[in-house]
């Protein structure tokens, strides 16, 4: 399995290349540095030397290299747009969506909540919860979510930064947002937002963590890999759409772009023994075979476990 981190906080180039180098330590395959409006354009400016300072480092002893072909991870840069109203969203989107592969806003007030779920041109609501006592999610936003294809987003650093009742808070937020998701089917992303090296997790460490708080293996695998490529691989053919869902292809373009679950699931490494029997389940089912993982959802369910510590 393939992990994608699609929430980095970009600041600056030695900042940003000690986090991509952490992250590939730590065995993430695909990384995007999320910048302010403000900051984008400048960063866009050092990224292929961020690329060349990357490749030219060994990394014959990362997390996960022993047992795969990982060496360096992909990198993209894109937006999170911060503490703006529907107007001034309306107008970065506007002037950036053409030059961003990726664009998500902060969420946490309702108003910019719905506005973002009803705005088929933002890529992900981030944190729909932040600083509220509930969700920030409903029956309504989970609905526009799943028409206009935005995908919902919950950052790991919500968990390592709180305590106590602040942390059960989010935990709540988290469970509730995953219930409207197995509803509604809306995308729902995981990132680590992490703002320095000292954010920075395993990919182990993290899947066990949603493993804990009621994620199955499925829904794992969906957040840090299926969705966010799907949101890569939509905007990396925006400049070839004529309108929305409509686009021109050539001959050569029929090409399954899915790659085979039980492979990826392969690659999960057990944390227990209960984990070991989950996994060699999952390993041994005939049904996994050109499993398509978002339309078969309720079809499939019984084909997994969920992982529950």
């Amino acid at each position: 399995m393939k992990f994608y981190d699609m929430n980095l906080r970009g600041q600056d180039f030695n900042n940003d290349l000690a986090l991509v180098l952490e992250a590939n330590r730590f065995g993430w395959d695909y990384l995007n540095l999320n910048y302010s409006p403000d900051n984008f354009d400048k960063a866009i400016q050092y990224k292929d030397d961020l690329m060349d300072e990357l490749s030219s480092v060994d990394f014959n002893q990362t997390y996960r290299n022993k047992k795969t072909n990982f060496e360096h991870a992909d990198i993209s840069m894109g937006i999170n747009i911060l503490n703006a109203n529907s107007n001034e969203i309306r107008k970065i989107i506007n002037r950036y969506r053409n030059k961003a592969n990726y664009i998500s806003c902060l969420g946490g007030d309702l108003k910019i909540n719905r506005s973002v779920c009803e705005n088929h041109r933002i890529d992900v609501l981030s944190r729909p919860y932040y600083k509220r006592r509930d969700s920030g999610m409903n029956h309504v936003l989970a609905k526009e979510a799943v028409k206009n294809n935005v995908a919902i987003e919950l950052c790991f650093r919500d968990i390592l930064n709180n305590h106590l009742r602040y942390r059960a808070n989010v935990i709540s937020s988290f469970k509730e947002i995953l219930m409207f998701h197995r509803k509604f089917k809306f995308p729902l992303i995981l990132t680590t937002d992490s703002k320095s090296v000292y954010h920075v997790r395993s990919t182990r460490d993290i899947v066990s963590f949603f493993r804990s708080i009621g994620f199955t293996d499925k829904e794992i695998y969906n957040g840090f890999y299926y969705y966010p490529k799907q949101i890569v691989d939509f905007n990396s053919e925006r400049d070839n759409m004529i309108i929305n869902g409509v686009k021109v292809i050539e001959s050569d373009d029929f090409t399954d772009t899915y790659d085979n679950l039980e492979s990826d699931l392969e690659e999960f490494e057990p944390f227990d023994d209960e984990s070991v029997d989950e996994i060699d389940e999952v390993d041994d089912s005939d049904d996994l075979d050109g499993l398509d993982v978002v339309e078969d959802y309720d079809d499939n369910e019984s084909d997994f476990e969920e992982g529950e510590s």
